[in-house]
Order: structure tokens, then C-alpha cells, then sequence
């Protein structure tokens, strides 16, 4: 790394590098992709109010506006952490204001305080269109849901998502655009309860240079903060500022200050601001682009592997970072347990001679320290048990690159600062991970690299020249956060097997598990949950002991199965259900996870470490199953 500082052709190259790799970046943010909210309602519950959705798509005008904002305050209070006041007292106290409809940032501003709220939902249903024709037609409902800042208007979270409804035989055209519009509004809600964005509090204020302060806040890198994101500033649910982060380090970050409406002071608390999401892409399908924009694109990936090849050269191969695409995923393995790790080389890369494992906050990073585990090969990945484990067992050992840099070189080519082998002994070996923990984990390698020609003359008869080599630590590589937990397990109801389950009173219940803090429950009518398109989801359920295992957890209130669009897309529910046939069996299971982990726990359906869907990340309890009770007879 000091060699690329401190050659010019390798600075000027480096910034090449780096325009050529935001090229594509700064196009891509005109360009749709997957609706992702990045801002969770964090804190205490939440009072607010909600504003009629506009409705832009020229379908059932004001019914469908309103059946939509219903549809999303229900399942937003049905979550706990949102009280919305009545439509009647908003309406009142727009009237005692003089204030109509469409309201204004200030409008909404001056209602949500006279009702004492804090929070503005609102939104916009953009598009509704009817895909295919006969049994295979499908409804289709864009909705776009907006939470705001009530003082300022700020965005705070929001959720862009496509809902779909089936059509059904004699089902007519309005229920279904209604049905599609309410899958729409819940799969916002559950976006953005999935969603964190980072809140923390004002640690200090600090004088830069006269007339200019910097802030700096509890939140760091590894709580989401980023270089740019700006926050409010909050002291007794008053807004008293804003800022931008200017610096971000591990666990804290600077701010400057953009507004200074109060005083910001420490112990004042911040929230993010969210950027408004985009929706996603149809049906699954890419957007599609021109072969004139894939030609730019192909051009800019091959300028970016060209300028790294440049780069490579000027430096003699050698680099500091040589691992890449850290990912750790929570996981169970034969019922208990476990993390998953898996990483990649980068261009950089050169001989590597071994992989480390550190992991914090118990194993952090010592170049005289003992590492979680030690690997070699191509395989690139790591499993990690839960403590008394330990990988250092059978007199396993990991190289640790020696001080002494001296060493000569010969006409084989010779080691300065050749790395030895070190075998732990029995008070020095580190062991697996504490269940329910949030850690990160940390990968590097230790690499081989040239540093000089060595020549012997051999007594003065004919000398050969060789290859001076020294190992080095390369810089560790973080992964997100990840916390291991056990597997949820199931209470009493319903019973496994059970056969009079009443559908339009579904309320299981489970245990809590220590690091989870959320959970989803699944119906299914497929035994596996391999076929996502008949998992039926209900939550998320916020833990009510998250740092504890073994307390009762249950629904905030029992849903009816019997109406469920994703089961009913199933034929033998659906025939049970509309005609009274053969009885269907039904499978459940609960998710639980810590919803601050980056990416999360496995993916249950991609096993794709990549894959940045978190609809099924989550560790899984075990199977049941069930069967509804007996349908009421038909009326005479």
C-alpha cells in the first residue's frame, strides 16, 4: 500500500480506476431497480396520521384511494409501532386550520401538531393494468407508500411495491384490482418494517475553525451510516436541526451541521433521512436496455479491468487488501447453530498462502493473536460452531509472517520475513461464538510477494540468480453483522397434526430465541416451503424478549387463513374453501432472526449468499402440520 502512495503513475492510475467505476454508478441512478426501504421505524410507538393515497392510475378514483390507505395503516398499527389518530380529527382540525385537501408540507405540519403527531403516511397508487387473459389473467397494482417527518415533510421510510391478484372463476374486475391493491399495501408495509435506517444520539460538538462546528454521533459504519446521508435531529420529539455526515469511522461519525433550529447539543437524538425507493422490476423480469447502453457498459467493465491491470503492474502485484466479498450468514446445522462464511480474492490477490479467521468482539484482529480458524485451498469459506468449539484441535496450526526481514537470499531465491508455522497451545486457543451475540467477522490472508534479485557467484563459478519473497498480513475484510440463534421452537398451538383448526381464527404460538428480535410465521400446502409462491407470510412479530430464549411469543391478533390470496392460489385450498371439498393439510413453521444482520441468515430459497431478497432470511423452527376444522353446512 505504501508503494502505491508513493508512486505518482500509481495515484494518477487509482483515480482512473475510480471514474471509471462511478461512470456506471451515477447512470444507474436513473435506472429502476429493486424496491428496497432502507429506514425502519426504530423507538417507542409512534403517533400518526394518515393522508388519503393519490390515485393516479384513473381506476375506481376515490374507493381504491381509500380501501389503500386503510389497507396500509392497518398493517401498520397491526405491527405496534404506529397509533394513527382518527380521519375524523384530522378532518376537524383541518377545518379549524381553514385548511382543504390536497394539504401542503406546511398544512400537514400544523394538523400532525395539533393532534401531537409525529409521523405523516401517505402515498400514491401510480398504475393498475390487467396482465393475460381468461384463468391465467393476473391484476396488477402499483403503490407507493411515503412516511414523513410531520415538522418537516422529511422522508423517514417508505416502500414501493407491485401487488398481484389471480383472477378467480366469477370473480369480477373491481374485487380483483381491490385484492391486487391490498397485496400492494402489505407488501409495502412488510418492506418497510424489514428495512433500519440509523438512528443514534449526539455524542459531542466540536469547534473546527470559527463560526463552523462538527457533530459527532454514537453510529458508525457498522450501524449503516454513510459518507453524505443526512439526519434530523431530534430533542423531546422536536425537531432541533439537521446534518450531513462528513466522516465515517467503525462506531461513530462526524457531522457538519445544515440547520441549527434549537441548538443542537449532546444527547439530542438523530434520525436518517430515506431516500425514496424505486419500484421493482415486473414480474420478476429485468429492465430492459438498449444495446447502445450495454455497449457503454461492456466499455466501462473492460476500462475498469484494464486501468486494475495498469495498476497491478505499476505496483510489482503487491497490495494490503487482497480479500473481497466478505459474507456471514446465520445458519442451523443438524439442529444447533452455526455461522456461515464465505469470501472471495480480489484482483490483488498474488500467492496466497492461507486465509485467517478473526471474529469480533472476542477474537479481534493481532498480528501476535490467535484467529478463529485458519484455511487454505480454493474453497474460500469457514463454518463456525457455537463455543466450547474450537478449530484448534490435532495439533492444527496457522502461519504468522515472522519479524525478521533479514533473511538472505540464495540461488534458488531466498526468504526475508518467511512466515511460521504456529501451533496454539491449550490456554491460548479461541473458541466458537456465543449464542445470540451480534459479532462481525474478519478475513485475511497471508500472502507471499517479491521484494528483490538475489545472486550468488558460487565460489566464482558461474553464479545464478534468484527471487528474494517475504510474507506479509494483507488487511482484514469485514463481513456485516450476523447473529447466530437457535431455532425457534413451537408451542402448543395448534398441535402437530391437529385436525379442527379453526382458519378464520389462526393464532399459533412459539418461543422466543436469544438475537432474534423479529419474526415471520409461514402457511404453506407445500411440506417443503420450496415454492415460494404459495408461502403465506404473516408478520413481521417483534419479540417480546429478544435476548432471552424460551418465552411464549404469539400473533398481536388471529388472522383468518380462509381469505388468504397466496393460499388460495392453491386448487385443493381454494376447492375447500369456495366449494366445501376435500379437506386440505396445511404446514407451518416460524423465522426469527436479528433484523439488523447484513445480508441476514440463509437464503431458504436461493442458498445464494449474494441474493439481497430478505423475504426468507431467517433461521426456521421445525415443520407441522395441520388440518382445518370441519366447513359449517350449507344453509337450507
Amino acid at each position: 500500500m505504501k508503494r502505491i502512495r508513493r508512486s505518482r503513475a500509481a495515484r494518477i492510475v487509482s483515480w482512473l480506476l475510480t471514474l471509471a467505476m462511478v461512470a456506471p454508478m451515477i447512470r444507474c441512478m436513473a435506472i429502476p431497480g429493486a424496491a428496497l426501504a432502507q429506514g425502519a421505524v426504530g423507538g417507542n410507538q409512534q403517533t400518526a396520521i394518515k393522508i388519503d393515497f393519490e390515485n393516479k392510475s384513473g381506476v375506481q378514483g376515490v374507493q381504491l384511494s381509500r380501501l389503500v390507505t386503510e389497507a396500509v395503516a392497518n398493517e401498520l398499527e397491526a405491527s405496534g409501532k404506529f397509533l394513527f389518530a382518527s380521519s375524523r380529527d384530522v378532518a376537524r382540525e383541518a377545518t379549524d386550520l381553514g385548511k382543504k385537501p390536497p394539504y401542503d408540507r406546511i398544512a400537514l405540519a400544523q394538523i400532525a401538531n395539533r393532534i401531537g403527531a409525529t409521523t405523516v403516511v401517505t402515498g400514491e397508487i401510480t398504475r393498475v393494468r390487467a396482465v393475460g387473459t381468461g384463468a391465467a389473467r393476473v391484476m396488477q397494482a402499483w403503490v407507493r407508500v411515503r412516511l414523513l417527518e410531520a415538522s418537516s415533510g422529511e422522508s423517514l421510510n417508505g416502500a414501493a411495491q407491485i401487488g398481484e391478484a389471480k383472477a378467480r372463476p366469477g370473480q369480477d374486475d373491481d374485487s380483483l384490482v381491490q385484492e391486487a391493491a391490498r397485496n400492494a399495501a402489505t407488501l409495502c408495509v412488510q418492506q418497510i418494517m424489514q428495512s433500519t435506517l440509523p438512528e443514534g444520539i449526539v455524542l459531542n460538538i466540536v469547534s473546527t475553525r470559527p463560526g463552523e462546528v462538527q457533530v459527532i454521533i454514537n453510529r458508525g459504519s457498522r450501524d449503516g451510516v454513510r459518507e453524505g446521508m443526512e439526519m434530523i435531529v431530534f430533542r423531546d420529539k422536536q425537531r432541533v436541526g439537521k446534518l450531513r455526515i462528513t466522516g465515517v469511522l467503525t462506531t461513530d461519525a462526524e457531522a457538519a451541521v445544515l440547520e441549527n433550529v434549537q441548538g443542537i447539543r449532546p444527547e439530542d437524538r438523530v434520525r436518517a433521512i430515506f431516500p425514496e425507493p424505486p419500484f421493482p422490476t415486473e414480474a420478476g423480469r429485468p429492465v430492459t436496455r438498449s444495446a447502445k447502453s450495454s455497449m457503454r457498459s461492456l466499455g466501462n467493465i473492460a476500462l475498469v479491468l484494464l486501468t486494475g491491470a495498469v495498476i497491478w503492474a505499476v505496483v510489482g502485484g503487491g497490495s494490503n487488501t487482497t480479500v473481497t466479498g466478505v459474507i456471514a450468514e446465520a445458519d442451523v446445522e443438524n439442529g444447533g447453530p452455526v455461522v456461515r462464511l464465505k469470501w472471495r480474492d480480489n484482483l490483488f490477490a498474488g500467492q496466497t498462502l492461507e486465509y485467517q479467521v478473526w471474529r469480533s468482539p472476542d477474537a479481534v484482529f493481532n498480528p501476535l493473536g490467535v484467529p478463529v480458524a485458519a484455511t487454505s485451498g480454493p474453497s474460500r469459506t469457514y463454518t463456525d460452531y457455537p463455543a466450547p468449539f474450537t478449530f484448534w484441535v490435532g495439533g492444527r496450526g496457522f502461519l504468522r509472517p515472522s519479524e525478521d526481514t533479514t533473511g538472505g537470499g540464495n540461488n534458488n531465491g531466498g526468504g526475508a520475513g518467511t512466515a511460521e508455522r504456529v501451533t496454539p497451545g491449550d490456554d491460548e486457543r479461541t473458541f466458537g461464538f456465543t449464542v445470540g451475540r451480534t459479532v462481525n467477522y474478519y478475513i485475511n490472508s497471508v500472502l507471499r510477494r517479491p521484494v528483490g534479485q538475489t545472486q550468488n557467484n558460487n565460489n566464482n563459478q558461474g553464479g545464478n540468480t534468484g527471487t528474494t519473497f517475504e510474507d506479509i498480513y494483507s488487511d482484514v475484510v469485514t463481513s456485516g453483522l450476523v447473529t447466530p440463534i437457535r431455532q425457534p421452537q413451537l408451542g402448543p398451538s395448534p398441535a402437530d397434526m391437529a385436525s379442527n383448526v379453526d382458519l378464520t381464527q389462526f393464532n399459533p404460538t412459539w418461543l422466543s430465541a436469544a438475537g432474534a428480535d423479529v419474526f415471520v410465521v409461514e402457511v404453506s400446502t407445500d411440506r417443503t416451503f420450496s415454492n415460494r409462491n404459495v408461502i403465506a407470510q404473516i408478520g413481521p412479530v417483534y419479540s417480546t424478549a429478544p435476548a432471552s430464549d424460551g418465552v411464549t411469543q404469539a400473533l398481536s391478533a388471529p388472522v383468518n387463513l380462509r381469505t388468504n390470496a397466496v393460499l388460495l392460489r392453491d386448487t385443493t385450498f381454494r376447492n375447500y374453501v369456495e366449494r366445501g371439498g376435500p379437506k386440505p393439510t396445511l404446514f407451518w413453521r416460524v423465522g426469527g432472526r436479528h433484523n439488523a444482520d447484513r445480508p441476514g441468515p440463509v437464503h431458504w430459497i436461493t442458498k445464494n449468499p449474494a441474493d439481497q431478497d430478505r423475504t426468507f432470511r431467517f433461521v426456521y423452527s421445525d415443520v407441522r402440520s395441520f388440518q382445518p376444522a370441519d366447513m359449517p353446512p350449507p344453509p337450507p
